[in-house]
């Protein structure tokens, strides 16, 4: 939820600057162009051009945020942090005991397999595959998005 409210704001800003530099002064028609995205037979492919500008912004950015907060910040976003969680490197995963893996080398998440991670899950996300419904197939929870990068997600060290 912590992610989702950072990310809106992103977005909100990210539309405001957009409606500020394109001189658009009414909202009720910004909104209903690129925010609610009603396409119909009368839109233009200007218009879809316009569309499809702002919503590869926005998945830029969230791919930043996530890039960032993987690779810069200590393997969480601000949401994982919360719940305890963050981002490892993982070659290999052996499970030791019911709900307990070991993994290796379970380092920190480099820069590349950071942006990996994070273009593969937001772009599936912005293609309509669920990308995360893989974990259900995977072992030890992993998404498909995690193999390719060679990452998984563990509950964070208390200690």
């Amino acid at each position: 939820m912590v992610d989702f409210f950072i990310l809106f704001f992103i977005k909100a800003a990210v539309i405001l600057t957009i409606m500020h530099f394109s001189g658009i002064k009414d909202i009720s028609k910004f909104a209903m162009h690129y925010i609610i995205e009603e396409v119909d037979e009368d839109t233009s492919m200007e218009d879809l051009q316009k569309m499809m500008v702002v919503a590869l912004i926005y998945r830029l950015l969230v791919c930043l945020y996530e890039i960032i907060c993987i690779w810069g910040a200590g393997g969480a976003t601000p949401g994982k942090f919360l719940l305890g969680l963050r981002v490892v490197t993982c070659d290999s995963s052996v499970l030791v005991a019911p709900n307990r893996v070991l993994v290796i080398p379970s380092t920190n998440v480099n820069m590349t397999a950071s942006t990996v991670r994070a273009v593969i899950k937001n772009f599936s996300i912005a293609f309509f595959f669920p990308a995360f419904i893989t974990l259900l197939f995977f072992q030890h929870n992993r998404t498909a998005y995690d193999i390719v990068a060679g990452t998984i997600v563990v509950r964070r060290n208390m200690r």
